[in-house]
């Protein structure tokens, strides 16, 4: 059996350690061979993609889909939030302050981390539509 020595310079063992040397996941098939997956964005490409978002009002539901029915996965009081995009599809309408309907939904995380989580616009600073977050 032969092994072979992995050489690691000090500056590339620092990066590894600090989370910033990214590579690409490897996965077997039912072959036995590996295939590298890049559609899985890393943690701190989605951190660097999303937009800082100022959840405003008190006690509100985070839940696992953009609609009032669905689970609540937390519930939170202004805080600052990730917003990675917003939607209006297949979701619930929430009712404004101003009276009006508002059918957008944003996908956030909590800034120190967390699961992706749903919150309607209406509890978030922004408009209606926030400016600078892609659609989904």
């Amino acid at each position: 059996m032969m092994h072979k020595r992995l050489v690691v310079t000090a500056a590339a063992a620092g990066l590894m350690a600090g989370g910033l040397l990214l590579a690409p996941t490897a996965q077997a098939d039912n072959t036995g061979s590996t295939a590298t997956s890049a559609s899985a964005p890393s943690t701190q490409a989605q951190a660097l993609a999303a937009k800082r978002v100022y959840l405003y009002a008190t006690n509100v539901n985070l839940r696992e889909f953009p609609r009032t029915s669905a689970h609540i996965l937390a519930t939170k009081s202004q805080i600052w939030l990730l917003d990675y995009c917003q939607t209006n599809k297949n979701t619930t309408p929430v009712r404004s302050p101003d009276g009006t309907m508002n059918p957008w939904w944003s996908k956030v995380t909590l800034t120190s981390g967390s699961d992706f989580a749903w919150v309607s616009n209406v509890y978030l600073q922004g408009g209606k539509k926030i400016a600078g977050v892609p659609d989904c």
